[in-house]
């Protein structure tokens, strides 16, 4: 397995603006530790994230904490390749905010 420090070596020249580019361009950069890829795929669903989150746990402050986890899982590299962005992370912010509301920190 390749490590974060191995993977993270190389750099290549961005062809456009994060903006413009597909989910699937984000996270091929992201997996080059692309930290302005990672935040355009952030501002593109965090917010979708957050309202899947809210509706679930019914709190900001562990739907907030729901999307933390989701981001960084995103930045491990824990997306499947070939999968769907969206329905990736939409379904990962209902199952850890499912998780937080059955186990609950502190209880």
């Amino acid at each position: 397995m390749v490590g974060l420090e191995s993977r993270c070596l190389a750099r290549y020249p961005v062809s456009m603006p994060y903006e413009q580019m597909s989910d699937e361009a984000l996270l091929e950069r992201i997996a080059r530790c692309d930290r302005a890829a990672l935040a355009a795929l952030y501002d593109r669903y965090a917010a979708a994230a957050m309202t899947v989150a809210t509706l679930v746990t019914g709190q900001r402050a562990a739907a907030e904490a729901v999307v933390e986890q989701l981001f960084w899982s995103v930045w491990r590299g824990e997306i499947p390749a070939g999968s769907r962005v969206r329905h990736h992370l939409m379904l990962g912010a209902r199952q850890l905010a499912r998780g937080r509301v059955a186990f609950p920190l502190g209880g």
